[in-house]
């Protein structure tokens, strides 16, 4: 079984390739993209796994619309999908799940640590402001 922090970088990477086929078209299902990430049969993947990737896609195209419209120099296509896969994850968190108890400065540390491990040395920095900005 996998602690919280494990589920949600499971989830940031499950989101990073999905966004990352609909952005160059590539045709999977996210049941399918759930199972080869996780390494797991979909049924024994647990529903805050399931419930936050699905969450993520189907409220997709406002939560690019809210980072799109608080970045003051980037411009979202030139972002790193990494970085973008990670601030989706805290947006869907904060907005859209029923994530037992977690706090707004619990959801951007996790995305804090995961920019941390996965982007560039001061990506973590924009990642926290830009939550702190939007959720």
């Amino acid at each position: 079984m996998l602690s919280r922090n494990q589920e949600q970088e499971l989830i940031m990477k499950i989101i990073y390739n999905h966004y990352f086929n609909l952005v160059y078209h590539i045709e999977k299902d996210i049941k399918s993209l759930i199972e080869e990430i996780s390494e797991n049969n979909y049924d024994d993947v647990s529903l805050f796994i399931k419930e936050t990737v699905i969450k993520t896609f189907i409220n997709l195209e406002s939560s690019l619309k809210l980072i799109e419209v608080n970045l003051t120099t980037w411009k979202l296509n030139r972002m790193n999908m990494v970085i973008i896969a990670i601030l989706l994850l805290g947006i869907t968190e904060a907005k859209y799940v029923e994530a037992d108890g977690l706090f707004k400065a619990a959801i951007i540390d996790v995305c804090v640590d995961l920019a941390k491990k996965y982007g560039s040395d001061k990506d973590y920095r924009f990642v926290n402001a830009l939550l702190d900005k939007v959720i």
